[in-house]
C-alpha cells in the first residue's frame, strides 16, 4: 500500500518542510530581519531541501522504482532530443539484434529444442560397426533379434524398415506414399499416441496378420479427405488391401533421419514389420534400430553391454559378424550431426557480427558522452555520486538496446520469412524455425546484454572524469582516455570484421569450387521423374523389364526427346544401395571381410542419356534380356581399385545369388552421394537381370528442349500404358544437382551476407572514429595549415593516423582468422584454410573500404580555413 500512498506522502512531505522553513523564517524576523531576508536565512539555515528529501524517501522503501522510472523518463527525453543519434544507435543495434535473432531461430530449432517424443534425451539408435572402421550401417534382421533378446540396458527396442514404395489406388488418381514397416513397440518407445484408432499389436507382427496400417495425418486428411471414419476401413497399397487401424496426432514429426534413407516429405503410411524369425537374414542390412535406455543406465554402461553382445554374435556367426560392432548413439546427435558444425559457425559469424555493432554504438554513445562532459561535470558538482551517473548513462544504452531488440525483432520475422523457402531440403526440423516464446526470451536477454555492452564504455569514462576539469575545458576537447578506447573499439571492428570477410571468403571459393567440380554426367536438357510400380502388379523382373521396355520405346519416339534411360538409384538423389561381391580366381577372403561395391540397376540407353562416358568394352543394349547371359559394367574407381592396371573386362564376378556375371564394360565415376564426395566402386547390371525386383524405379530423359515441356507428354505415355503407376518427383537434372548443394549454398548466402553487414558497421565506425578526430583537432590542423602546412601533410597526417587503427587490427584479425579457418576446416572443399590468396584479397578489400571511409573526414581537414579554427569552439 506505500506504493500507492506515495503522492499523499510526497504531499505531506512538502508540507512539513513548508512548515519548518516558516517557523525558521519566523524566528528570523523576530531577529530584526526583513520578511525577504528572513526567507532566505532560513533556507540557508535549514539546508538542502532536495538532499532532504531524498534522505526521507530513503526510509520509505521501493526507492529504487522510483529511480529506476525517473531515469528513464529523462533518458526517453534525452534520446527524442538527439533523434539522429537515437536513429543511428537503434538502426546498427537493430541489425546485430536481428541478425542474431533469426540466427538463433534456426539453431534453436534444429539443435536446441528438445526432440518431439517423450523423454527423447533416453532414446538412441542402434548401428552396426563394419570391420574396418567404416562409415555406421543398418542393420541385419537377424542381429536386431538378438540385440533385443541379449542387451540388458534398454527398457525396450524397436526396428524401422523403409519401403521402397507404396502406391495408393482407389481413392481417384494413384499416389506413390511413403511407408515404414515398424516394430509394435516403435511408437510406444517415441512416446507417441495415436490420434484416432490404436497402436499395431504384438500379434500382428507376424508374416499373414499385418496387413494393417497407421496413416500420417497429413495422408488421412489430403489422400482420403479427412474421413471420420477411417477406422476399420480397407485402403489399397500396391493393390493389397490393407485396415487403417489408427491416425497419428497432427503434429508426429519422424526427424530420426540417416542419410541413405532420409525422404524428403515425412512417411505417409506405417504397417508392422513382420519379421520372419524362420527366415532371418545377417547379411542384408534394411533396419533403422531405436532404443530407449532405461532410466538408471547412462550411455556408456549400455554401451559396454553392446559390446559384449557384439563379441557373443561374432563368436557365434564369424562368417557374417567377425569384427563387427554396434555403436549406440543419442537420437539428438543422429538428428543433427551434420548440421551442427554449420549451424554453430553461422551462429558464431552473427555474434561477432553483433560485436561489431555493439562497438560502433559504444562508439557513437562516447561522441555524445563528449557532447555531454559539462552536463555530467555540472551533475556531479551538485551532489550526484558517480555510481549514480553510471546507472542514468546504463539506463540509457539499454533503453536503446531495447528500441534496436524491437525493430531487430521484427527484422528477424522479415528475415525469416523471406529465406525460408530457400532453407535446405535436408535440413532436419527446418518446420520448426519460427519466432515463438523461446525466441522472444533470447531476443529480450540479449537486448539487455547488448545494452549493457556498449554502455559500459561511457559509463566507465564518466566515473574517470574531474568536474573541475571538465568545467573549465572546451566541450568539444575529448580526453586521451577516451580517445584511446575509440580507437580501441575500431581496432577491434576492424579485426572481427576481417575474421568474418575471410571465413566468407574461405566459403564462397569453397562453394564455387564444388560448384565446379564435374559430377561425372550431363545436366543440360535432362528430366527426371520417379515411377512407382506395385509389387502385386509386377511381382517379378521380367514383369517390370516388359513394362520398361514398352515405356522407353514410346518415350524415344515422343517429338523433342533424344534418349532415355532408366535407373534405380539416380545420382544426388540420397537414395543407394550396395552388395558385397567376390571376383573369380581370387583367394578367398577371411572371414568377415568383403568386397564392396555400390548397386545400380540401370536400363540400356542410361549412360548415353546422362552421358556417363565408357571407357572400355561396350554398353548394355536390348538383347542383355532377362533370357540372356548375365552381365555387368563397373566404374573407373572399382577398375582400379580390383584390378589396378590390368583390365577387368570379361572377368567375372559374383554378388546376389551365386550366379557369375561377365564384366562388359568400364564407365566413368560418377559422384553420387555428394559432389563434394569421392566417387565409389559400383557395378551397373540391366534391370532385367536385377537379382531382386527392383520397383523403385526413375526415367531420365534428355530433350532438344525445354526439359519441363516434355513432362506432359511423359504422364500421358506412363498412364496409357499403366494408369495405376503414378508419376511423381518431376525435376530437371540441373535442379537435382542445385538441391544437392543445398547446404553449403546456404551457409555461404548467410556468412556473405553477415560479412558484408559486418564491413558496412566497422567503415562506418572508422569514418567516425577518424571525423571525430578531425573535429576534436580543428584548432591544430588550423595552425598547422596557418603556419605553412600544406593539405597533402594534414591529408597524410590524418589518414596515417587511420592507417595505425587498419593495421592493428589487420593484425589481430589475421590471428583470429587463422583459429576461425581451422576451425571450419570440415565444411571446405577443394580450399586449404590458410588459402593465402584469400587472406591476402580479403585484407586488401577491408584496407581499401577503411581507407575511403577515414578519407571523406581526412579531406574535410585539410579544407579549414585556419582563421576560422582559431576561433573554433
Amino acid at each position: 500500500m506505500r506504493l500507492w500512498r506515495r503522492k499523499q506522502r510526497e504531499h505531506d512531505l512538502d508540507r512539513e518542510l513548508s512548515s519548518h522553513l516558516s517557523l525558521e523564517a519566523e524566528e528570523q524576523r523576530e531577529l530584526g530581519l526583513s520578511s525577504e531576508d528572513a526567507r532566505y536565512a532560513a533556507q540557508r539555515a535549514f539546508g538542502n531541501t532536495t538532499l532532504v528529501k531524498e534522505d526521507v524517501r530513503a526510509t520509505w522503501g521501493w526507492t529504487w522504482l522510483e529511480t529506476i522510472a525517473n531515469d528513464l523518463r529523462y533518458a526517453t527525453r534525452m534520446l527524442r532530443k538527439n533523434p539522429a543519434f537515437t536513429g543511428a544507435a537503434v538502426l546498427t543495434s537493430a541489425l546485430g539484434i536481428g541478425a542474431t535473432t533469426a540466427i538463433f531461430s534456426v539453431c534453436d530449432a534444429v539443435l536446441l529444442k528438445p526432440l518431439p517424443y517423450s523423454d527423447p534425451g533416453h532414446i538412441v539408435m542402434l548401428w552396426e560397426q563394419p570391420p574396418r572402421g567404416e562409415t555406421l550401417g543398418p542393420v541385419a534382421p537377424a542381429n536386431f533379434v538378438d540385440w533385443r533378446e541379449q542387451s540388458r540396458s534398454f527398457s525396450e527396442i524397436a526396428a524401422m524398415d523403409p519401403k521402397p514404395t507404396f502406391v495408393l489406388t482407389g481413392q481417384g488418381e494413384p499416389a506413390r506414399l511413403t511407408g515404414a514397416g515398424v516394430s509394435p513397440n516403435l511408437f510406444s518407445l517415441l512416446g507417441t499416441r495415436i490420434t484416432l484408432g490404436r497402436d499395431f499389436l504384438e500379434d500382428e507382427d507376424r508374416p499373414g496378420r499385418d496387413r494393417v496400417a497407421i496413416l500420417s495425418y497429413r495422408t488421412w486428411l489430403h489422400r482420403l479427405g479427412g474421413q471420420p471414419d477411417i477406422l476399420g476401413r480397407s485402403v489399397a497399397l500396391n493393390d493389397i488391401s490393407y485396415t487403417v487401424v489408427g491416425v497419428l496426432p497432427r503434429e508426429f514429426e519422424f526427424v530420426a533421419k540417416a542419410s541413405d534413407f532420409q525422404a524428403r516429405n515425412q512417411f505417409d503410411v506405417w504397417v508392422p514389420l513382420a519379421l520372419d524369425l524362420e527366415k532371418l537374414q545377417r547379411n542384408t542390412h534394411p533396419l533403422r534400430v531405436f532404443a530407449r535406455l532405461k532410466p538408471d543406465v547412462p550411455l556408456a554402461q549400455a554401451q559396454a553391454d553392446l559390446n559384449v553382445v557384439a563379441a557373443n554374435l561374432a563368436r557365434r556367426y564369424p562368417e557374417t559378424n567377425k569384427g563387427s560392432g554396434i555403436t549406440a548413439v543419442p537420437l539428438i546427435q543422429q538428428v543433427t550431426t551434420n548440421v551442427r558444425m554449420a549451424l554453430g559457425t553461422l551462429l558464431g559469424a552473427v555474434g561477432l557480427m553483433l560485436l561489431i555493432a555493439c562497438a560502433n554504438v559504444a562508439n557513437l554513445l562516447l561522441s555524445r558522452a563528449a557532447a555531454r562532459r559539462k552536463e555530467m561535470a555540472l551533475r556531479v558538482a551538485l551532489g550526484a555520486s558517480r555510481r549514480r551517473l553510471g546507472q542514468q548513462l546504463l539506463t540509457e544504452s539499454v533503453l536503446l538496446a531495447i528500441a534496436g531488440g524491437s525493430m531487430g525483432l521484427f527484422l528477424a520475422s522479415a528475415a525469416i520469412r523471406a529465406v525460408s523457402p530457400h532453407v535446405p531440403a535436408d535440413l532436419p526440423r527446418a518446420s520448426g524455425i519460427a519466432v515463438d516464446a523461446r525466441v522472444l526470451v533470447f531476443t529480450g536477454l540479449i537486448s539487455l546484454a547488448t545494452g549493457i555492452l556498449f554502455g559500459l564504455a561511457p559509463m566507465f569514462q564518466a566515473q574517470r572524469a574531474n568536474a573541475n576539469e571538465a568545467l573549465k575545458q572546451n566541450a568539444r576537447i575529448a580526453s586521451g582516455t577516451q580517445s584511446r578506447m575509440r580507437s580501441g573499439l575500431v581496432v577491434g571492428q576492424m579485426a572481427i570484421a576481417l575474421v568474418l570477410l575471410i571465413g566468407a571468403g574461405l566459403m564462397a571459393r569453397s562453394f564455387w569450387t564444388l560448384l565446379h567440380v564435374s559430377p561425372g554426367f550431363r545436366t543440360e536438357h535432362i528430366l527426371t521423374a520417379r515411377l512407382s510400380l506395385s509389387g502385386s502388379r509386377y511381382p517379378d523382373a521380367r514383369r517390370i523389364a516388359a513394362f520398361q521396355r514398352e515405356l522407353l520405346e514410346r518415350v524415344r519416339n515422343t517429338p523433342g526427346v533424344q534418349s532415355a534411360g532408366l535407373a534405380a538409384y539416380l545420382p544426388l538423389s540420397g537414395t543407394d544401395n550396395g552388395w558385397g561381391f567376390v571376383i573369380e580366381g581370387r583367394p578367398a577372403l577371411r572371414t568377415g571381410e568383403y568386397n564392396l561395391a555400390k548397386y545400380r540397376p540401370v536400363s540400356p540407353g542410361y549412360f548415353e542419356t546422362i552421358g556417363i562416358p565408357l571407357l572400355r568394352g561396350r554398353e548394355f543394349i536390348s538383347a542383355d534380356n532377362e533370357d540372356a547371359p548375365l552381365v555387368v559394367v563397373i566404374n573407373e574407381s572399382m577398375a582400379r581399385r580390383y584390378w589396378g592396371q590390368g583390365n577387368p573386362v570379361t572377368e567375372r564376378l559374383q554378388f546376389g545369388p551365386p550366379i557369375w556375371r561377365t564384366v562388359i564394360g568400364v564407365v566413368g565415376d560418377v559422384r553420387h552421394e555428394g559432389l563434394d564426395a569421392e566417387a565409389r566402386p559400383e557395378l551397373y547390371v540391366p534391370f532385367a537381370q536385377a537379382p531382386n525386383n527392383e520397383a523403385r524405379t526413375t526415367i531420365v530423359v534428355r530433350t532438344a528442349l525445354d526439359p519441363i515441356v516434355v513432362t506432359t507428354a511423359l504422364r500421358k505415355t506412363v498412364s496409357a500404358i499403366d494408369p495405376a503407376v503414378p508419376l511423381d518427383q518431376v525435376e530437371t537434372m540441373e535442379e537435382l544437382v542445385s538441391a544437392s548443394v543445398g547446404q553449403p549454398r546456404f551457409r555461404t548466402a548467410l556468412l556473405a551476407v553477415f560479412s558484408i553487414l559486418a564491413l558496412v558497421i566497422a567503415s562506418i565506425g572508422v569514418y567516425g572514429v577518424m571525423n571525430y578526430l578531425v573535429i576534436q583537432r580543428t584548432r591544430e590542423f588550423g595552425i598547422r595549415l596557418a603556419v605553412g602546412a600544406t593539405e597533402g601533410d594534414v591529408l597524410r597526417l590524418v589518414l596515417g593516423r587511420a592507417a595505425a587503427l587498419i593495421v592493428a587490427g589487420l593484425c589481430l584479425g589475421l590471428l583470429g582468422s587463422v583459429v576461425l579457418a581451422r576451425l571450419i576446416a570440415s565444411l571446405l572443399y577443394g580450399v586449404t584454410p590458410l588459402d593465402s590468396l584469400t587472406f591476402a584479397a580479403v585484407s586488401l578489400l577491408l584496407s581499401a573500404v577503411a581507407l575511403f571511409a577515414s578519407y571523406i573526414p581526412a579531406r574535410r581537414a585539410t579544407r579549414i580555413d585556419p582563421t576560422v579554427a582559431l576561433r573554433y569552439e
